[in-house]
């Protein structure tokens, strides 16, 4: 079981995604929906995985991304977006993401795909 924080701008999103992992066995440490809510919880709590939306109001996800990397080199992030863009996830891997997922997703790809983070 991994402790997990979920960071996405949208309460309905992060809600699926935290029933969807505490269903798979994880625990959800927490929640954010912006940098700041992000790097709190994150210190505080030093999570195994962060999955990280890529659109979120003021901040986009690189820029959150990077801020993370910053703080813990060995942060492992899986970003959680429906960008298509393949060119991104490229970009976002360079960065120091260990993977992503798009949306719309099931719960056994989000699972694959934490499974996949944790190893990364």
């Amino acid at each position: 079981m991994a402790k997990i924080l979920v960071v996405d701008d949208s309460p309905i999103t992060r809600a699926m995604i935290s029933d969807f992992l505490v269903m798979s066995g994880h625990q959800v440490i927490g929640e954010a929906e912006d940098l700041k809510q992000t790097l709190a919880a994150y210190s505080a709590h030093h999570p195994d995985l962060v999955t990280l939306d890529l659109s979120m109001g003021s901040e986009d996800g690189f820029t959150v991304l990077r801020a993370l990397r910053a703080s813990d080199a060995k942060a492992k992030v899986l970003i959680v977006s429906a960008n298509t863009q393949l060119e991104i996830y490229d970009d976002l891997i360079k960065e120091g993401a260990t993977g992503f997922i798009t949306k719309p997703f099931t719960i056994a790809d989000l699972v694959t795909a934490v499974t996949k983070g944790l190893g990364a």
